[in-house]
């Protein structure tokens, strides 16, 4: 169920977006609000799971994941089983940042961080097999991050 948003509400979230560990008085200063009232919209916002959790982005490169790779991915049977089996397989793999179900040719678009072509290659030995119910995948190499987000611009 979608929560009612106010201007408010996205300006926060448009301030946090940007940087999660904005000082709450900086937020109620930019928002003219008191830190109190700050504060409690914020936890409204976590409590309602508008917010889902506030997280650190690390510089792939500096930390050692400089090859990222898109995934596209065919099953062999949807909705099976085999399937939530491989989505949870997915769900709790390091070298898999996101993976999502989608429509059209292919069933999963995964975005893996890979140290090299070699741990990649291993990736897909491991995971993306018969055994895991994938007939088929086609890696895409990022060459240049021309974009890479997570925020969700609000209009206000």
């Amino acid at each position: 169920m979608m929560h009612a948003l106010d201007d408010i509400d996205k300006k926060i979230l448009n301030l946090l977006q940007d940087d999660a560990a904005l000082p709450l008085k900086t937020i109620a200063e930019k928002l003219g609000t008191s830190i109190a009232t700050t504060q409690r919209r914020i936890s409204q916002l976590t409590d309602a799971k508008v917010i889902e959790r506030s997280v650190a982005i690390v510089d792939a490169v500096k930390v050692g994941r400089p090859l990222t790779v898109l995934v596209l991915i065919k099953m062999v049977n949807s909705n099976t089983p085999l399937q939530h089996r491989f989505e949870r397989l997915m769900a709790a793999h390091p070298q898999v940042m996101s993976c999502y179900e989608i429509s059209g040719d292919y069933d999963f678009v995964l975005i893996v961080a890979n140290q090299d072509m070699q741990e990649y290659h291993r990736f897909t030995r491991q995971n993306l097999t018969g055994e895991n119910n994938v007939a088929t995948f086609n890696s895409q190499f990022v060459m240049n991050s021309v974009k890479s987000s997570t925020k969700i611009t609000l209009d206000i």
